[in-house]
């Protein structure tokens, strides 16, 4: 994948403003993938949006990096429940 594509890691933090230490804790917990080229961080587009999630939840609600995975697993079974939840509920109305 050619670099221009590739969000630099860097840019990302000071957007963010959080550390790129707080990005290289997510990589190693596998929460998210971080790439280097010719010793520059970048992270994948499709990533961003979960990456800015657990920005979100680690500054706006203080959840520690260390527990980001448990949250993030919880509420990726909760969306997954809801989605489980209105196909059925569709399902039923189509009985009815």
């Amino acid at each position: 994948m050619p670099t221009n594509a590739l969000i630099p890691a860097h840019d990302f933090c000071v957007h963010h403003q959080v550390e790129i230490t707080f990005l290289y804790d997510l990589a190693q917990r596998d929460l998210i993938n971080i790439i280097t080229v010719e010793q520059a961080v970048y992270v994948q587009p499709e990533q961003l949006a979960r990456l800015e999630k657990l920005v979100r939840l680690h500054q706006e609600l203080a959840i520690h990096p260390a527990d980001l995975d448990i949250v993030s697993n919880l509420l990726e079974q909760v969306e997954q429940l809801q989605s489980q939840l209105t196909d059925l509920h569709n399902r039923l109305r189509f009985y009815e």
